[in-house]
């Protein structure tokens, strides 16, 4: 079963077909995929047939984000025809052209009842134009408006007059190179005609007073809606375009972390609940270490708690759902085995207990477990486009309220890893150690875009989620899936009484039947200690150094150091934070700071060497 799209417009729906992972990301609502080429974009959910979209059970993830329900997006057969079954997308960009006889056109030619993307002159094959309009800052996309364009610097009156726009072609000019110079834009009523060179300007758009709609691409143009937002002129295929924004969590037998019950406590504290929505001022800073003397909690947590909405809480709905995952796993390496079901099923290795493994680095990484099967659901909850930073939730923000969200199930099976909580904060209070986090905690505070900012960063987080990639990296070679197939979750947070330090690197598909075992059994000690000493060996080197080495910012915002292509980084479906927040050299150190694995990398070599 696969899900299918719908693509026709004011006629017989056209039938193609997506993998039902797809549906969610990267191809979910709001996003532009290619289809034999062809161009289209998926609608919102409001547009759906929920009749055909199936519950899918999720407690954890359905608490986190606030909704009723989670359902996943209707699956039909091969061969089947029934659009009841099938996501509808709307073709986006309209205008095309021809690629024969360059016609462009942003009306779609019928042949018996059914939409074609063929050319209405020649018959020919349509291409998508390559260039869309984008809002700056309001999540909204449009097509260009090529018949004002091509007129704009008409020279006459006849052309700025004209208004047979039903001739216009996309032409290359020859001996004008290959750039976007070389490409024109001509009417042939009225002869005008423009290249494409200004819009390599992303301000172009702008600067001729073009204005956005406030629309998406398949919501009516007769709709009143206001944006004050600038358009922007980009390529249809940037990543700019479309970010998904997605939430996912193992699912876990009911453990409540003990985070998650003093959150609990304080959000039902009366005096909580009193001066929670006031204007900050004297009563907020009376209240909060009455509140926290009250439920014995941290007062920087009542703080955030009483200046952020729980229900939108989004900058730590992924910590909340990765703390009652880490209390499951923590249970389950305690000897606890009422916390496993059939789609949670997880065993001690016998790490580091088997002759052989380093006690440097028993010391270290004191756990590791066998993650047999997981159960993984990942729900779509909207999209950004460009530098919006609320997103656009997958119902356009309806009056109705959401009342659930589209999401996926996986299976699949992977390797947790618990580090040694006292050697975690002797190492991360070291004076040198919390000097170079400064710099993250710096850079992010000089952000515009604080969706990446990592607001509570601690020392820990950097050096197991740089681990994880170095990790990852290692395991593609021996696990038999490749690194794009291999996913994280870093579990890292020194608040609150149940402190975590750890991670997990996993597997899954949609396969219900789950994934082979060639990951887990990396898991066994005679295996893994190897490992993760090859993966403290490749944090000691990189083929980039030293340039690599005594980086003071690169990546995405200069928020990596020590981390770059040739040593750290991975495949970004595989990375929870987008390749960022990465520095190999807090694993190994130098003579700045010390490294976590700095004991562990000198006794290998001394045992080589003896």
């Amino acid at each position: 079963m696969s899900p299918k799209a719908t693509t026709g417009q004011n006629h017989t729906p056209q039938i193609r077909q997506l993998r039902l992972q797809e549906t969610i990301y990267p191809f979910g609502v709001g996003a532009i995929v290619d289809i034999k080429s062809e161009s289209f974009i998926g609608m919102d959910t409001a547009t759906w047939n929920e009749k055909t979209c199936e519950p899918l059970s999720c407690p954890p993830l359905e608490r986190a984000l606030g909704v009723l329900q989670l359902r996943r997006p209707p699956t039909a057969g091969e061969f089947s025809r029934n659009p009841s079954f099938a996501l509808p997308y709307r073709r986006f960009p309209k205008w095309r052209f021809c690629q024969d006889c360059t016609l462009m056109s942003d009306r779609v030619h019928h042949k018996n009842g059914a939409s074609t993307n063929n050319c209405s002159r020649c018959s020919g094959p349509m291409v998508p134009m390559r260039f869309i309009a984008v809002c700056k800052a309001g999540g909204h996309v449009q097509d260009v408006d090529w018949r004002r364009w091509s007129h704009f610097q008409s020279s006459n009156d006849e052309q700025h007059q004209c208004r047979d726009f039903g001739h216009l072609e996309l032409r290359t000019t020859p001996g004008a190179g290959e750039g976007l110079r070389s490409l024109r834009v001509i009417c042939r009523s009225c002869d005008s005609s423009r290249n494409l060179g200004s819009l390599g300007r992303e301000t172009s758009l702008a600067e001729e007073g073009y204005k956005c709609w406030g629309l998406q691409p398949w919501e009516p143009q007769d709709t009143t809606k206001e944006c004050t937002s600038e358009l922007r002129v980009v390529q249809r295929g940037s990543t700019s375009v479309y970010q998904a924004e997605t939430a996912s969590a193992i699912d876990i037998p009911e453990v409540e972390s003990a985070t998650q019950a003093l959150r609990n406590s304080v959000l039902q504290n009366d005096m909580f609940k009193g001066v929670f929505g006031q204007q900050q001022g004297p009563l907020f800073d009376l209240a909060i270490p009455l509140i926290a003397t009250q439920t014995g909690a941290p007062e920087h947590m009542v703080r955030r708690l009483l200046t952020t909405d729980p229900a939108s809480d989004t900058s730590h709905l992924q910590s909340n759902l990765h703390s009652g995952e880490w209390a499951a796993f923590d249970r389950v390496l305690a000897g606890d085995a009422d916390v496993t079901n059939p789609d949670f099923d997880v065993q001690p290795s016998d790490y580091p207990r088997e002759p052989g493994v380093l006690p440097a680095l028993a010391g270290l990484v004191s756990d590791v477990g066998l993650v047999r099967r997981l159960r993984e659901v990942r729900a779509l909850r909207g999209f950004r486009r460009y530098e919006q930073e609320d997103f656009t939730r997958v119902d356009l923000g309806s009056i109705d309220g959401l009342k659930w969200y589209p999401a996926i199930e996986q299976f699949g099976e992977g390797i947790f890893l618990r580090f040694n909580e006292e050697a975690l904060r002797t190492w991360e209070a070291d004076p040198s150690v919390q000097r170079r986090t400064r710099h993250w905690i710096d850079r992010g505070a000089k952000l515009a875009n604080r969706r990446v900012v990592i607001s509570d960063l601690h020392p820990r987080y950097v050096l197991l989620h740089t681990l994880a990639h170095l990790l990852m990296r290692r395991l593609e070679f021996q696990s038999g899936y490749s690194a794009s197939s291999l996913s994280e979750r870093i579990y890292a947070s020194n608040d609150g009484p149940d402190p975590q330090g750890g991670l997990l690197i996993y597997t899954s598909s949609g396969d219900a039947q789950g994934t082979l075992g060639g990951l887990v059994r990396l898991g066994e000690a005679r295996y893994f200690s190897r490992l993760l000493l090859g993966a403290v060996e490749d944090a000691d080197r990189c083929s980039n150094n030293p340039v690599c080495a005594e980086s003071r910012g690169q990546g995405m915002n200069s928020l990596n150091l020590a981390a770059c292509h040739a040593c750290s980084l991975t495949s970004e479906t595989s990375c929870e934070r987008n390749n960022i927040y990465l520095d190999r050299k807090l694993l190994v150190g130098d003579e700045s700071v010390p490294g976590f694995f700095r004991t562990v990398l000198m006794d290998a070599r001394a045992n080589i060497g003896g």
